[in-house]
């Protein structure tokens, strides 16, 4: 079974980013953060058959990220929000 979703970084862990670099380098990292992130949370998806629920963890490239919210749409749409876990 597989459950669509949209991720994106929490706000104030993008904005952590944002004033680490400049505009377009941290566009970049974020963008390429969340895509690996949502390849991580799908390779869950493929072996456990769910996707993390707010408060879980997810290793990422050696570091550990916290789902810190997750949003269901009328429309079955999925989203969830990553951040550093601080731990």
């Amino acid at each position: 079974m597989e459950i669509p979703f949209d991720l994106n970084l929490d706000y104030t862990y993008a904005e952590s980013i944002r004033q680490q670099h400049e505009a377009r380098e941290a566009h970049e990292l974020i963008s390429e953060l969340e895509d690996k992130i949502g390849s991580a949370l799908s390779l869950v998806m493929q072996r456990h058959g769910v996707l993390p629920a707010v408060g879980d963890r997810v290793e990422v490239d050696s570091e550990w990220l916290v789902i810190n919210a997750r949003t269901f749409g009328q429309d079955g749409s999925v989203w969830l929000s990553a951040k550093q876990f601080e731990g």
